[in-house]
């Protein structure tokens, strides 16, 4: 096994590492560029919750590195899901029209909605999106979350394979960034 096959299967069965949540948040940052809230800074506001969870006060959006962090550790999905997002978030990127811009929260959705997709695609047994409503820390509900989920596949044309040939070199790049 060489170099690059030895770090790549220890980085896919490893523990997840702050530089992975980090660029995971780059990456979904890049696919559709987010126009800023209307506030100079994210604001206190009600967030959106279930009616089974009392509003609480946060800042709406959360940062998409703590959403991100929060989420994967709700749902301890493993590095190996992760880096199969990144690929997703690749194949997302490039179909999207270059014009295509999103709300604040938009960044948001979109890890959530590859996550879930990810996770569904990869394993046999994978959360409820009522779960992921709760991993999400009630920033969507179940509602929004399915809908986010359909307009993904819609996307991504339903093509939700991982070929092994595509998976490795794809994330190349990215592994000397994550230790």
């Amino acid at each position: 096994m060489d170099d690059f096959e030895s770090r790549f299967a220890a980085a896919v069965h490893g523990s997840v590492t702050s530089d992975l949540l980090t660029h995971l948040a780059h990456q979904a940052s890049r696919v559709i560029p987010c126009h800023p809230a209307a506030a100079p800074a994210p604001v206190s506001v009600m967030a959106p919750t279930s009616q089974a969870h009392p509003q609480q006060q946060q800042v709406w959006p959360p940062p998409l590195r703590t959403f991100i962090s929060v989420v994967v550790k709700r749902s301890a999905v493993r590095a190996g899901t992760l880096f199969a997002v990144l690929v997703f978030l690749e194949r997302l990127q490039r179909r999207l029209q270059r014009v295509a811009r999103g709300m604040p929260c938009t960044c948001h959705r979109i890890f959530l909605a590859t996550l879930i997709v990810t996770s569904k695609a990869l394993h046999d047994a994978s959360p409820k999106n009522k779960n992921w409503a709760k991993y999400a820390m009630y920033c969507f509900n179940v509602a929004e979350i399915n809908l986010m989920e359909k307009q993904l596949l819609s996307i991504l044309k339903m093509n939700i394979e991982l070929p092994a040939r595509n998976f490795a070199p794809r994330l190349a790049s990215c592994l000397w960034r994550i230790r």
